[in-house]
């Protein structure tokens, strides 16, 4: 190959810039570092939303976040009917025993079942959780202090999905599934509450269900303890 032609080549390979229109080596550089740290903070920043989890552990049970109960409130309607669920609790006296997103938490499994965190009652429903609340806060919590509640209203598609007793109670909104707040034993808070329920007797109506740990269950549909 003549020397002509593989200059001719070359030329044609790169061609002649004036040097005013070169791009310095530094600045390619430059620029490939500033667009792959660019790429790096998007994907980690899509990666750690990604790991952001939607419930928070609460002595072994998986509660929905507040966050998710906003998300919640703004579907559809459902500010609306909340907001007519605390009127309505407000005027029996119940609306300051645990706050409203704690009554519409169908339980710690929505992830397993797949099955929304959060539901609403049906309006006709509402009156049965009054006695409930109202046994709650003035027997129960004075026996073991504070708790936290875990599951209250259930849909019928979450309820299928559970093979435990007593879930009508949830799905008629009148249960409550609970945890003390304070260090209870498992023994000592099942002593305490057969003798709360012995002493409130038939008239109560009080419906207690005992679990293995320290979660525990009441209503005021039905005298009865399991």
């Amino acid at each position: 190959m003549s020397t002509d032609n593989a200059v001719t080549r070359v030329r044609a390979t790169y061609p002649y810039q004036s040097p005013g229109r070169r791009v310095h080596p530094a600045v390619v550089g430059c620029l490939s570092l500033v667009l792959a740290a660019v790429l790096l903070a998007l994907w980690l920043f899509l990666y750690l939303k990604s790991q952001e989890k939607p419930y928070e552990q609460l002595k072994g049970h998986r509660i929905a976040t507040l966050k998710s109960f906003n998300s919640f409130l703004q579907s559809g309607n459902n500010r609306e009917r909340v907001n007519a669920l605390e009127h309505f609790l407000a005027t029996h006296g119940v609306d300051d025993i645990t706050p409203i997103h704690n009554l519409l938490r169908q339980g710690s499994g929505w992830l397993e079942l797949r099955e929304p965190p959060y539901a609403i009652p049906p309006r006709e429903q509402w009156h049965n959780i009054v006695g409930t609340l109202a046994l709650l806060r003035d027997k129960v919590q004075p026996l073991i202090g504070p708790v936290h509640v875990i599951s209250a209203f259930r849909t019928d598609d979450y309820n299928r999905k559970l093979e435990h007793s007593d879930k009508a109670r949830h799905r008629n909104f009148c249960g409550l599934d609970l945890i003390p707040k304070s260090h209870f034993g498992h023994r000592e808070l099942m002593e305490e509450l057969r003798t709360l329920h012995a002493q409130l007797g038939p008239e109560s109506l009080f419906g207690l269900g005992l679990g293995d740990g320290i979660r525990f269950h009441i209503d005021t549909c039905g005298y009865r303890i399991w």
